[in-house]
């Protein structure tokens, strides 16, 4: 069944995700850091240096909800936050190296997990999961709003 194949593919990227995270954070940081740490981490990096209202917005948070996570992440030295030049009540956030090597290493988990695919499958078939993939993706995306 295709479920089951998603949810062993879904596990499987999660284990890889982890152990990532285990070459990147010491055993203290690891503690504090949390699966929700893990998904402000990446949504403020795929967001590009947002300031602190369009994480708010993007997260469905308030601002001193964003204020403390924020703070957390800083000191786990995964982001940092620099004042607007233009207008000093602003601060925008970006992912430091050690955030990104996060990233960047779920990144590489991602394109081997393409090449799998693209090692099994004729250039027809991979196509097609790409269409599919892409039609569950909007689908999805649709689903969120």
């Amino acid at each position: 069944m295709i479920k089951n194949s998603i949810g062993f593919i879904a596990n499987y990227l999660w284990r890889s995700s982890i152990k990532n995270l285990s070459f990147h954070l010491t055993e203290s940081e690891l503690k504090v850091f949390s699966s929700n740490d893990y998904y402000y981490l990446t949504t403020i990096y795929y967001m590009n240096q947002p300031n602190f209202s369009q994480v708010a917005e993007v997260l469905n948070l308030t601002k001193p909800a964003i204020s403390a996570l924020v703070r957390k992440l800083i000191q786990l030295g995964l982001i940092e936050k620099k004042q607007s030049e233009e207008d000093k009540r602003i601060f925008y956030l970006s992912v430091t190296q050690k955030g990104k090597s996060i990233i960047d290493g779920d990144e590489e988990l991602y394109k081997n997990f393409d090449l799998l695919i693209k090692n099994l499958a004729s250039k027809e078939q991979y196509k097609l999961i790409e269409t599919l993939l892409d039609q569950i993706v909007c689908k999805l995306e649709q689903q969120a709003d």
